[in-house]
């Protein structure tokens, strides 16, 4: 998505959603363009994204998946 300055202002909303969806915002300006992303951070969890692909069990010792439904990629 590609926007300006004044437009960012007027409709923040509509640029934040687009952000929070995964979307790259380009902000066009006089000294420039600015790049608006959203950044998970080192304390947010990673799993959530993949809630209701991964099996989840009590003990999280043990494999989920037996090893023929996965390989490695190398």
């Amino acid at each position: 998505m590609q926007t300006t300055v004044t437009e960012l202002l007027r409709e923040f909303p509509k640029v934040r959603r687009a952000v929070l969806s995964g979307e790259t915002v380009i902000i066009r300006s006089r000294e420039g363009n600015m790049r608006l992303t959203l950044d998970h951070g080192e304390d947010q969890p990673r799993v959530g994204a993949l809630r209701g692909l991964v099996q989840t069990q009590e003990d999280l010792a043990a494999p989920t998946t037996v090893a023929t439904e996965w390989s490695p990629s190398l």
